[in-house]
């Protein structure tokens, strides 16, 4: 039979706000800056500062910010996280570092520092290197119809004694419009547990569907009001 997880935190950041189980919650309009942000928006939106925030990606700034939203640092606990997991889904991945790589190739000056963020898994060292994670680490490149396939990879790692905490995600980041992608900015971190810890739950556990992600950041909006 299998064990449903526990949710332990969740965190928001679309086009709108950044929020999260935490109570934490602000708009873009009120930190004036489009999502996800600029070098200065961590300290704006949380008041103190990190240092390596300025040089992310855009889709790793969306991450980054959802999972401090979440309050990941005080939730989980520091002695778990050699054992947590990092599952992470998108459907546009690096897109968005790509053409802003690209569009630099046809300048006089090539943007060098977003190179390494051409790789949809960079978003994941991130965060993994911020909170410490050395558990099983995946990313998955995902169809529209299959959201929520990273929900269900965490939710097995837990089943089957893989891991104990499992820190998933969805992020999909897009500046502009493109052919077939329509511009984006949408993260969603859930911190999850195994039942067995007898956690707290947060928020309910929504399943894995398509909607899952959508029913947790309508859940975190009802917390925050």
């Amino acid at each position: 039979m299998t064990t449903l997880p526990t949710v332990l935190a969740v965190g928001v950041v679309d086009q709108e706000r950044i929020a999260g189980s935490s109570g934490m919650h602000t708009t873009w309009k009120r930190l004036g800056v489009e999502a996800p942000g600029t070098g200065r928006t961590f300290r704006a939106a949380f008041g103190r500062s990190d240092e390596t925030f300025r040089r992310l990606d855009r889709c790793s700034r969306a991450l980054v910010l959802a999972t401090t939203a979440a309050d990941i640092e005080k939730v989980l606990p520091r002695d778990a996280r050699d054992d947590t997991a990092l599952v992470v889904e998108t459907t546009l991945g690096c897109l968005d570092a790509d053409l802003r790589f690209a569009a630099s190739m046809r300048t006089e000056m090539c943007d060098g520092p977003i190179f390494p963020y051409t790789l949809p898994s960079t978003s994941l060292g991130e965060v993994a290197l911020r909170y410490g994670l050395r558990g099983p680490s995946i990313c998955l490149s995902v169809a529209p119809d299959a959201a929520g396939a990273s929900l269900a990879e965490a939710s097995a790692l837990l089943e089957n004694g893989e891991a104990t905490f499992a820190l998933v995600a969805t992020v999909d980041v897009l500046q502009h419009s493109v052919p077939h992608a329509e511009a984006s900015c949408r993260a969603i971190a859930v911190l999850l547990a195994h039942r067995r810890l007898g956690l707290p739950s947060r928020i309910a556990w929504a399943g894995h569907g398509v909607t899952a992600f959508a029913e947790l950041a309508r859940s975190v909006q009802q917390t925050v009001r």
